[in-house]
């Protein structure tokens, strides 16, 4: 009887691997990204999955296998992609923490299989002849954020650093088209923006009043890029091929010589250039477009998770070391010889000694 079962056993799981070998590759993969250029253009302005998308980087590291890349731009940024998950309208995607710690939290099959940008700032904008100089300034006034998006949380850590809640101001949900517009006709007091905040400087709409990165490392949105987990259970191989070509991307990036056509590629998002550069001011490419999925990306994740449960942003706990698989990654980095271009990082954004 044991061996009737044990044979049974056998003969099952053989089989499903069988079937999993036989899956046929897709002929399309659809990547979906968590923003758009002004205009809707389908272009984004920091990241390296983007960057990937305009050198064609997945496409050529999957040439003669027969598959297209279809990029998807989201106005709706982290949550229009949550939902394009959900209805398994995408293979990958690239967003924001917060967005995907939610999206996990409500049952989305994903897997995180590298970074695409770390230590992001969050800036908060008045209107250019605004007399408020701080957070203070603006209790009880019109401000508008993006709920939903990897901001929304970023902005909760930053107003309790500073003492304050989201109850302290007249809170408003747009989108960031619509904050620009609404803060250039001056319907609102403030609103908290990425890096577009040195677009509307540039352009006299607006002024910097407060710069989360500034204040403090731990108040940074982080990104990464993930795959669905049925696709990656049936197409692991596509998965490396696809993490093959972010990490090549990253390490162009990461040269200096490159810079300028990094900043070119970028602006294509309607961004304006010196907007781009002066959001980078001070910042290394090499630290902040790491794929490196280490315990500095793990803890802030972790933290993520568990601020977002206390908040009431979810209902459930997520355990992040489940989520993240950095084999892929790891396996890109060993094989093209990049240890010394990424060192890892501790919980802290320490680099760990060799």
């Amino acid at each position: 009887m044991k061996k009737t079962l044990l044979a049974s056993a056998l003969l099952a799981l053989f089989g499903s691997a069988l079937l999993q070998a036989a899956e046929p590759p897709p002929t399309v993969i659809h990547f979906g990204v968590a923003q758009v250029g002004k205009g809707g253009v389908p272009f984004s302005n920091g990241g390296v999955a983007g960057l990937a998308d305009q050198r064609k980087a997945i496409q050529a590291e999957l040439e003669g296998q027969g598959i297209e890349v279809r990029w998807h731009y989201f106005k709706g940024a982290g949550p229009a992609v949550n939902e394009a998950l959900a209805n398994k309208q995408l293979d990958f995607a690239t967003q924001g923490d917060l967005p995907a710690v939610v999206g996990r939290a409500g049952g989305l099959d994903t897997r995180l299989i590298t970074a695409d940008s770390l230590l992001s700032s969050t800036y908060l904008v008045v209107p250019a002849d605004s007399p408020a100089r701080s957070l203070e300034d603006l209790k009880g006034k019109k401000v508008a954020l993006f709920k939903g998006t990897n901001l929304h949380l970023a902005i909760l850590r930053a107003l309790a650093h500073e003492g304050l809640s989201e109850r302290d101001f007249r809170s408003l949900n747009m989108d960031f088209a619509t904050m620009a517009a609404a803060l250039a006709s001056k319907d609102i007091d403030g609103a908290w923006f990425h890096q577009t905040a040195f677009d509307l400087e540039a352009s006299g709409v607006g002024r910097i009043v407060y710069d989360t990165r500034a204040v403090d490392a731990r108040l940074t949105r982080q990104s990464h890029v993930l795959v669905r987990g049925d696709f990656e259970r049936k197409h692991p191989q596509i998965v490396q091929k696809v993490v093959d070509a972010l990490v090549k991307t990253a390490a162009w990036a990461a040269t200096d010589a490159n810079r300028d056509e990094v900043f070119t590629l970028w602006a294509n998002s309607g961004t304006a250039e010196q907007s781009l550069r002066a959001e980078q001011e001070g910042q290394s490419f090499q630290r902040r477009y790491s794929p490196r999925l280490d315990e500095f990306f793990i803890e802030r994740y972790r933290t993520t998770a568990r601020e977002s449960r206390e908040l009431g942003l979810i209902r459930r706990d997520v355990d992040v070391a489940r989520w993240v698989e950095p084999k892929y990654v790891d396996d890109a980095i060993e094989r093209l010889g990049l240890q010394q271009l990424w060192p890892q990082y501790d919980a802290d954004n320490q680099p760990v000694p060799r």
